[in-house]
């Protein structure tokens, strides 16, 4: 099914600020402001071998909770994710090759106390993703444009201000039953990021 790109960047950009609104909602203090510029971007790849999907994306990261210049605080942290994403369908031969994901997902992370270096954390994250088409190769039908995300992963943070960060994670996107067939994607990955200055 096709969807004019205009609509699809609509619907993505009402999702990125509905998810955001609700985010910052509960926890929004006047003491501090939440800055429009992202404290981090990263790059992230993942492959499913049983969709025969590879998927290439990229964002940036706005934290919810103040962070220390120097990124080295323990316990928990938020932030939210906004992310476009490329799932290339490598099940050949298929006209459903392709597809693009916007995503917002708000991030829980745990960062332990010990080791100092590198830092060590858990994280996880509950979201909602806008697809630009809703079938890619020829078996994997989602069904909506419209779905939801849950992923969980661990990473490190080194670096001078502990700038760069390593995570591998899992993520699983479905429209957890709104209309069937409800194929879903669920695929592990590996994100590079970089906090700015």
């Amino acid at each position: 099914m096709y969807m004019p790109t205009t609509t699809i960047l609509r619907g993505a950009m009402r999702a990125v600020l509905a998810c955001a609104a609700v985010t910052l909602a509960p926890i929004a203090a006047p003491a501090h402001a939440v800055s429009l510029l992202p404290q981090e971007v990263f790059a992230t790849g993942g492959y499913t071998s049983g969709a025969f999907v590879a998927i290439y994306g990229g964002g940036a990261s706005w934290d919810l909770k103040e962070r220390l210049p120097a990124r080295d605080a323990s316990g928990l942290g938020i932030r939210l994710d906004a992310q476009v994403a490329y799932w290339l369908g490598k099940g050949n031969p298929t006209p459903n090759t392709q597809v693009w994901d916007f995503s917002a997902t708000p991030v829980f992370r745990w960062t332990f106390t010990r080791p100092d270096t590198p830092r060590l954390f858990v994280e996880g994250g509950l979201g909602i993703h806008l697809l630009s088409a809703t079938r890619i190769n020829n078996d994997r039908i989602f069904s909506t444009h419209v779905q939801f995300g849950e992923m969980l992963g661990v990473g490190t943070a080194f670096g001078p201000r502990n700038a760069y960060e390593v995570r591998l994670f899992l993520q699983h996107v479905s429209n957890a039953g709104i209309k069937l067939p409800n194929w879903g994607l669920t695929y592990p990955g590996i994100t590079l990021s970089y906090a700015l200055p």
